[in-house]
Formats: C-alpha cells, structure tokens, sequence
C-alpha cells in the first residue's frame, strides 16, 4: 500500500505540513503550481511579546508565474530583517542557540529564486525533524504536462503508483473524487491537530511556523508534529 501526498513548497511552513510528510511513503512538492498572493508561499508566522508576527518574503512581480518563477526582490534587506526579528523574539527559547548558527547560514546567502529559498527552508525544517520521507518535485514527474487540477493530483499519484492519496482536510472542497475512483486511487483526509506545547510570550498559539517547536523544544519537536 503506497501513500502519497502532494503540497506547494512554503517559507518556514506550519507543522501540519510536515505531519503530513511523515505520514506518507512519497512526497511531492507541487513546485510548478500557480503562484498566488493568497497562500502563505512567501510568509509565515512567528511569536512575540506583543502577538503573533509575519514574516514575510518580498518577491517581484508575479503576475500569471508559477511557484518555481517567482523570484525574490533582493533590494529589501529581508534576511536581515527576519533573522533580526527570531534573535530579538526566541534569543532566551531553550533550544534557540542550537539552531541559530545553521539558521544563519542560510540567511546569508542570496536567494534568487523563491523556490530555492522554500525547497531549503523546508528540507533543513525536514532534517531537524528527522523525518526522512523520499521527495520529488513535481515539474519533474510530470515534464511539460498542462494537466491542472484533480486531475494532475491523479497523474501524479499514477507515476509513483500510489494505491493512496493524503489531501489535506480542504481537499473535500475541491477534489473531484470521480477521477480518483477512476484510477483506482483511494483519498483519505489528513486530520491533523496540533498538540499544545510550552511556548514563550503568554498563552499557546497553535500552527505558528514550525521553527516555532523547534525552539522551543529542540529535538523533542518531532513528537509534537
């Protein structure tokens, strides 16, 4: 029985999307979807003294581009700016000091493409977790192919031969399960409720950006996702 699911690579992303890697046996990063303002590709959450607060990734136009397109507006300071803002805010978390140096690695460097920032991001954020599920980008399973949709999930999940598909909960909105059924692909929903732990600044705020866990708990962290 093969699961696999599918997600756009994200900036610092929440844990459920990493609860979601781990559950199946393939990933997919959906790298060559349409990109949009709407999602929290570019941005995430982190938490202050004074509430939650976003940081965000300032990209150039990015008008009818897909993900992998999208480049980064280089003129902002903004590694700066977001390592400035995790020092000031989690510099007396517990495990803070055990990420920073390698955290500072990466803001150093000088991200062309947001799809590289992402893909980095998010496979330190899967080495920290230890979760060693095989991935793939989907621009490269399915080469020069138009497919959109459902209908793309689908052919994606053909050439891994996956008897399971893992959609996240939003997929009952969208999903047309009729190709599915066609295929012979069954679609199980993640139910995915994150569990409280100790955080700093005042009362729990669930699904912040997953350094969020990390700094608060270090190698603990994977038993929270």
């Amino acid at each position: 029985m093969i699961r696999v699911s599918v997600h756009q690579p994200m900036y610092l992303p929440y844990p459920g999307i990493f609860n979601k890697i781990k559950n199946v046996d393939m990933f997919v990063f959906l790298d060559d979807a349409q990109y949009s303002n709407q999602y929290y590709y570019n941005r995430n959450r982190i938490k202050t003294h004074k509430g939650e607060l976003m940081l965000t990734v300032p990209v150039k136009k990015s008008s009818g581009q897909k993900l992998n397109q999208i480049q980064i507006e280089n003129r902002i300071p903004w590694q700066k700016k977001h390592m400035k803002a995790l020092i000031a805010n989690y510099n007396r978390a517990e495990h803070f000091k055990d990420y920073k140096d390698s955290l500072e690695e990466v803001y150093s460097i000088k991200w062309e493409r947001l799809h590289d920032l992402n893909m980095r991001t998010m496979t330190y954020l899967l080495e920290q977790l230890e979760i060693s599920t095989p991935f793939y980008l989907s621009s490269e399973i399915l080469r020069n192919n138009e497919l959109k949709g459902t209908e793309r999930l689908m052919e994606i999940c053909k050439k891994l031969n996956a008897d399971v598909y893992l959609s996240g909960i939003s997929g009952r909105e969208y999903l047309d399960l009729r190709i599915f059924e066609d295929a012979g692909i069954e679609v199980e929903y993640q139910d995915y409720k994150q569990k409280e732990y100790k955080q700093l600044h005042g009362d729990f705020v669930s699904n912040l950006s997953t350094i969020d866990i990390l700094f608060n708990l270090g190698e603990e962290a994977k038993y929270y996702i």
